[in-house]
């Protein structure tokens, strides 16, 4: 999970957020991990990892031959649902940077899945997707086959991203009427399939409630 807020998020928007990874968490299978990167100018390379949650067993799992249902219904939430929740508030409560590393931080992730033995791994972005390192979005949104021959491209591309599911849970941009959206998408869409990514197509989902005014 990929958290880029570096614009903050309302009230509104968290509960959104937790809603949907809620999801994602209730149904990722035995063994995952969650991986939690934040999108922050202060760290090296933009990008810093806050927390790593292994979900335990679930008490559906396991009988009471073997472990201790009751057990595992008790740590559920204590070890894994509030961990998670915790780290997700922490990074979208990190407060306002001038930078948004947003390629470099899903490289960083990718990194993940290429160290894990047999996950095939999903990839959860949570961002406007406004990159301002290396190319500067608000000077306009580049068209992807040109970007695909810039040298920044082939910094950030990841052999970890193929064959990995896509959620983009996406943020309202803070200069509202002054981005391209269609072609922020299409830029997006174009990368992450040119990873080798699937469900590209459905993947983008708008975050529900207004930004936090500043």
């Amino acid at each position: 999970m990929v958290v880029d807020a570096t614009d903050g998020l309302s009230g509104p928007q968290r509960a959104d957020l937790w809603n949907r990874i809620r999801g994602v968490a209730e149904r990722a299978p035995a063994g995952s991990v969650f991986h939690v990167f934040e999108v922050r100018s202060e760290a090296p390379g933009g990008v810093r990892e806050a927390a790593q949650i292994g979900r335990p067993p679930h008490p559906c799992e396991v009988s009471h031959w073997s472990d201790n249902p009751d057990q595992r219904a008790a740590q559920w939430a204590p070890l894994y649902l509030r961990p998670l929740r915790d780290a997700l508030g922490s990074a979208s409560r990190a407060g306002p940077s001038d930078s948004s590393a947003i390629l470099q931080a899903v490289q960083a992730a990718a990194r993940r899945f290429v160290d894990a033995e047999e996950a095939r791994g999903h990839l959860i972005l949570i961002s406007d997707l406004m990159q301002n390192v290396g190319v500067d979005f608000y000077r306009g949104i580049p068209d992807f086959d040109g970007f695909r021959a810039t040298s920044l491209y082939r910094e950030v591309r990841s052999r970890g991203l193929a064959g990995a599911a896509l959620t983009v849970l996406q943020l309202p941009p803070s200069r509202d009427g002054l981005v391209d959206e269609l072609a922020l998408r299409d830029f997006w869409s174009a990368f992450f399939t040119d990873q080798g990514m699937v469900g590209v197509d459905a993947a983008f989902l708008p975050v529900e409630g207004a930004r936090p005014q500043n």
